[in-house]
């Protein structure tokens, strides 16, 4: 077992709270020695600490919000929140990941982890302050929109440096695909992880700190730090990122962009991927949604900032401004077929508000509209409206109606799985999910992309090792089609353990190994981790510290769920039926090339092929002699 003996960086502090007890408690962070920081640490306390029949609504579950270990340094983009609990759809391993102020700001406040248990009686906020914390009353709070509950909580607390994650309406009401606010405007989605703030009545969690992060080898960790700056700067789309909306960046003619596009999006809830020019072009031209662009703001100690403040001064949704609009973004409206900017920012603009995961809630309000298409739920069914495509109207009332579980929206809110089985009449044939959490993601094209988040240990997620094009995607000189299925296992492998890293340290993926020319790769984060930590990594190390972290997660699955290697196959759609149009006319999975990537996928990893459970030669082989153990006690390890 790896000791790092870590002399900088972190707090050195958790915060234990149990809110059916009340009970407040600061120990000592005795993980970061194995685990250094962020989600590797949250992983381990789960794997650890809960007992396999707990349930996502019990009160034993654990809600957990880690920074990585280098927020709060001077690191550029070190600002990563990572939030682990059990997952809604599933009860398998949930997580989520986002940016801001918040993480860093918990760091001044002294503290790495906050570990939250128990059920409070009535709504509470968590005040945490300079190494104390105090349960709240926010019964004034419920009911509230995640931007008035941060306007009213700094004008309560009468300091605007604060900062808040919150949840709305949404998180309150339980509904399943909701999410957690931070800053008003950047979303930890996915696993339900708002719900699950919202059962423990937790409307909001705010920190504010005085406190410094201290690292090792302070005057070479700020001469490493600004070589890492330059290297971002000089990445060609940073001053892009700076300068327009990502929907701005990324639109124009080419036929790359075509490609890119294609791998990238589903329309009309996966039945295609093909959008026409002439659509994208009213999104995301210069008449779309980029019209309403004001200014870039950019998370804690990002040099290049990617979040647009749009605002709309026109119209029906005149006043609505805010945070975001993602790639993603239009990919939800793209599922309803709507092409209207103004809504589709407007839709956006309104998930951040009521505290609803677009990628999630987009899923099953397709599958509705697919369903109404295919003359399954009538007019009687959806409270009278349409849910034709391309129907705007119909896509912005039933968003409300989910986020409030009110009428049909009551009936879509536990998530598409659930929605098809109370429907029946084969809907559930294109309810759209992995491991039974609805997934946004094109599966068909680019395989790298399918794998990854068909494998993801939270379920159908595309930030645990996806890629598609070469260009964008894993190790730099890495030279690989995207279209074919023998070249993807292994970039597939080196990707999901960088991230790993990435969400260790707490590092944006924006100016890491994720996603465009990037800048910063495992060997800056070698150095800064040394420097900041006062540790002696190396490469080989800290790649196996990402293995390590990844089948924790699993191990996690494994143990709580009993996933095998059926989970790991796509939604049936994406084998069965074909692209409709475009240039992919026709194109869908292969079943047998797609098992032989996987058998290669498994092969890497070192877990069995037939079952898809880890073995313990290679969880000793890796470090992991104690989570074989766990797993061969339940039965669940191949031996």
């Amino acid at each position: 077992m790896t000791n790092f003996n870590i002399r900088g960086g972190i707090t050195g502090k958790i915060l234990r709270i149990n809110l059916s007890d009340d009970i407040v408690k600061v120990e000592d962070n005795k993980y970061a020695e194995r685990w250094i920081g962020g989600r590797a640490i949250s992983s381990w306390i789960l794997l650890n600490e809960l007992e396999y029949n707990t349930k996502w609504s019990d009160p034993e579950n654990y809600l957990i919000f880690g920074a990585g270990a280098l927020v709060g340094t001077i690191l550029p983009a070190s600002n990563r929140t990572n939030i682990d609990t059990l997952n809604v759809f599933n009860n398998g391993k949930g997580s989520s990941n986002c940016g801001g102020h918040f993480s860093p700001e918990l760091k001044f406040a002294g503290f790495d982890q906050i570990i939250i248990s128990g059920k409070a009686q009535k709504p509470v906020y968590l005040f945490i302050q300079d190494g104390k914390a105090e349960i709240r009353d926010a019964s004034h709070l419920w009911g509230k929109t995640t931007f008035e509950t941060e306007a009213l909580l700094k004008t309560e607390l009468n300091d605007n440096k604060i900062e808040v994650a919150s949840i709305g309406p949404a998180g309150e009401n339980l509904v399943h695909g909701s999410g957690i606010i931070v800053d008003c405007g950047r979303a930890a989605g996915g696993s339900g992880v708002g719900c699950i703030m919202g059962d423990k009545k937790i409307k909001a969690i705010v920190v504010r700190g005085h406190k410094d992060v201290k690292v090792a080898n302070p005057e070479k960790f700020v001469e490493r730090a600004y070589e890492a700056y330059q290297k971002i700067m000089k990445r060609p789309t940073a001053k892009l990122f700076r300068k327009k909306t990502l929907g701005g960046l990324v639109y124009n003619d080419s036929e790359q962009f075509d490609e890119l596009w294609e791998m990238m999006h589903t329309v009309r809830n996966s039945q295609d991927v093909h959008w026409s020019r002439e659509k994208r072009t009213k999104m995301m031209g210069k008449d779309g949604v980029g019209k309403y662009f004001k200014k870039i703001q950019a998370c804690y100690a990002c040099p290049v900032g990617c979040q647009p403040f749009s605002e709309i001064g026109e119209g029906k949704y005149k006043g609505a401004k805010g945070l975001g609009y993602w790639i993603n973004s239009v990919m939800w409206s793209g599922k309803m077929d709507v092409v209207e900017p103004d809504a589709s920012l407007k839709y956006h603009l309104r998930a951040n508000q009521l505290g609803l995961d677009g990628d999630n809630s987009s899923v099953v309000m397709s599958w509705a509209f697919e369903a109404y298409e295919k003359g399954l739920l009538t007019k009687d069914d959806t409270d009278g409206l349409e849910l034709t495509w391309g129907n705007t109207e119909a896509m912005m009332e039933l968003q409300e109606k989910i986020a409030h579980r009110k009428g049909f929206g009551d009936f879509l809110a536990d998530g598409v799985v659930e929605a098809a089985k109370k429907l029946g009449k084969g809907s559930e044939r294109f309810a759209i999910h992995q491991k039974n959490q609805d997934t946004l993601d094109p599966y068909r094209l680019a395989k790298g992309w399918s794998l990854a988040c068909a494998t993801s240990p939270v379920a159908g997620r595309h930030m645990r090792g996806s890629l598609n094009l070469p260009i964008a995607f894993g190790p730099k000189g890495a030279k690989f089609n995207p279209y074919s299925y023998a070249d993807q296992p292994p970039m597939v492998f080196w990707e999901l353990r960088s991230k790993e890293i990435e969400d260790i340290i707490g590092i944006c993926v924006y100016v890491g190994t994720w996603s465009g020319v990037y800048a910063l790769e495992p060997s800056d984060y070698i150095d800064l981790t040394n420097l900041a930590l006062g540790t002696n990594l190396n490469e080989e190390e800290f790649m196996l510290l990402g293995q390590k972290s990844y089948n924790l997660e699993k191990a996690f699955n494994t143990l709580h769920v009993g996933f095998t290697r059926k989970d790991d196959l796509p939604h049936r759609r994406f084998f069965e039926d074909p692209i409709q149009s475009g240039p992919h006319k026709g194109e869908k999975l292969d079943m047998d090339k797609y098992n032989s990537m996987l058998d290669n996928f498994y092969e890497l990893h070192g877990w069995d092929k037939k079952t898809g459970w880890q073995t313990r030669e290679t969880l000793e082989k890796i470090g992991l002699k104690d989570v074989a153990e766990k797993l061969a006690n339940a039965g669940r390890l191949i031996e």
